[in-house]
């Protein structure tokens, strides 16, 4: 019988293809579970994060036995971030589990492999046994029937014999890679159990939190008049500060859409000839400025020209090129723009939302309510212009501040860093958020609006 490598040598290359391929797919599948799972163990630290500062918060506004409203907004969050937590936790033993499975298939596999290597290696040590005899090889070459076939069968018996050799290689390095993964599976069913452990302590903690929370809604149960008394009260509050901003926002609106006229009147003035300095100055108003171009289209039009006498429709609102910049800027932040405060809980929702403690009540809110630490100071969440520094009674001092026309709010301020027209910084600092001394609660109240529009700021700052 003839013997040649083409017996083997395919089947060996078919092997080898399909294990770098397996490899590389195996490589792929595992770098995005891993990204999964970074991405999970990093969301679990700010969860975590956020529970501390929750704590710090309840820690500060505990220091009076009595139950306060606000005592159960921080705790509904804090439980409503404990609840995510528990989440991601679960998702993380999911991920584990899913990891396990596939680490058993790949040693089931391994061990498959290594029984068919193994197999195929003591074949190879039977048959060379079988042919150890020397004659026998140097009696296989000289059989051939012309020197081309000699010379393939001393190549053979080489390729054969490094083959075999290789083979006992591929065996120890097959063995190496099933013993990691064993390790590997040993190390995920740790880490499996140890977030089951941790899963089990975020479970009875959370159960604490929610028998607190409940007790904390009994002791205010006896006190809903007094209680929906406070709320209307701050709905009026509220109320007035809405109408505040609205009207400061429309001011500033007025004057925007006056300088964008002014802007646009003043370079149809120079279009016509008319010289600033001689027929008109910077305080030429919008409306002598008509007159003005109106006067010079018809000296013109008298001497052979051909200019549209414009009717007077009224301003138009307009951005300079630097407010609509600084608008598209804030604008491609949405979900992105740092908080107002260093740290800080949302324990007051934007829009209608029921009210933590009295049933059927609804609030009504324009901004979100962020509770803090005691002498934290607000910041502003993007670069931009001081529009006003104004009170409101029942909201303390507030800040605008204005990024083209889209603006932002800081009020329940005690003290303020900067003044009207000042230009402000990413993250600089806007005031001192004001502390309730009864309840020991420090709480900002931040808004976000476009044009004369209140938006939602929960939904553009980082999550």
């Amino acid at each position: 019988m003839k013997l040649g490598r083409k017996a083997w040598v395919p089947s060996l290359f078919k092997t080898l293809l399909l294990l770098v391929c397996l490899g590389i797919s195996n490589f792929s599948y595992g770098q995005k579970g891993q990204d999964k799972k970074s991405s999970l163990k990093s969301k679990k630290v700010l969860l975590q994060d956020e529970i501390d500062v929750a704590n710090e918060i309840l820690k500060q506004t505990s220091t009076s036995r009595k139950a306060t409203v606000g005592q159960v907004a921080a705790l509904n969050q804090k439980i409503n971030i404990r609840s995510r937590l528990i989440r991601t936790i679960n998702n993380e033993v999911k991920l584990l589990e899913k990891e396990i499975k596939g680490t058993q298939d790949e040693i089931e596999e391994l061990q498959t492999e290594l029984e068919t290597l193994k197999e195929e290696y003591a074949k190879m040590i039977v048959n060379a046994y079988k042919s150890r005899d020397r004659n026998s090889k140097v009696m296989y070459i000289l059989a051939s029937e012309n020197m081309e076939q000699a010379f393939k069968r001393v190549q053979y018996l080489q390729e054969y014999s490094e083959y075999r050799n290789n083979q006992g290689a591929v065996i120890t390095a097959k063995q190496e890679e099933l013993n990691t993964q064993i390790e590997e599976l040993r190390s995920q069913k740790k880490e499996k159990q140890s977030l089951l452990v941790e899963k089990s302590k975020e479970r009875e903690l959370l159960q604490k939190e929610k028998l607190e929370q409940q007790n904390q809604v009994n002791q205010l149960l006896g006190k809903e008049s007094e209680i929906k008394k406070d709320i209307a009260a701050k709905q009026q509050e509220v109320n007035r500060l809405e109408a505040e901003i609205q009207k400061i926002i429309a001011e500033e609106m007025r004057i925007a859409r006056q300088k964008a006229e002014h802007d646009l009147l003043v370079a149809e003035a120079k279009r016509l000839g008319l010289k600033q300095g001689k027929d008109f100055n910077s305080k030429t108003s919008n409306k002598r400025l008509r007159v003005l171009i109106d006067k010079k289209k018809k000296e013109l039009n008298a001497a052979g020209g051909n200019e549209t006498i414009a009717k007077d429709d009224g301003p138009s609102y307009g951005l300079t090129p630097e407010a609509k910049k600084l608008a598209a800027g804030f604008a491609a932040n949405k979900g992105k723009l740092p908080w107002p405060v260093e740290k800080g809980i949302i324990v007051g929702k934007y829009g209608k939302q029921p009210h933590p403690v009295a049933k059927g009540v609804i609030e009504n809110r324009p901004h979100v309510e962020i509770a803090t630490s005691k002498n934290t100071e607000a910041r502003a969440v993007y670069s931009g212009t001081v529009t006003r520094v104004f009170r409101v009674q029942g909201a303390g001092i507030a800040v605008l501040v204005a990024h083209g026309n889209y603006f932002t709010v800081y009020s329940n301020l005690s003290e303020v860093f900067v003044k009207r027209g000042d230009k402000v910084e990413l993250k600089q600092r806007i005031g001192l958020i004001y502390t309730n001394p009864s309840t020991n609660q420090t709480v900002l109240e931040f808004g976000l609006w476009l044009n004369d529009k209140s938006q939602d700021p929960q939904l553009w700052l980082f999550k």
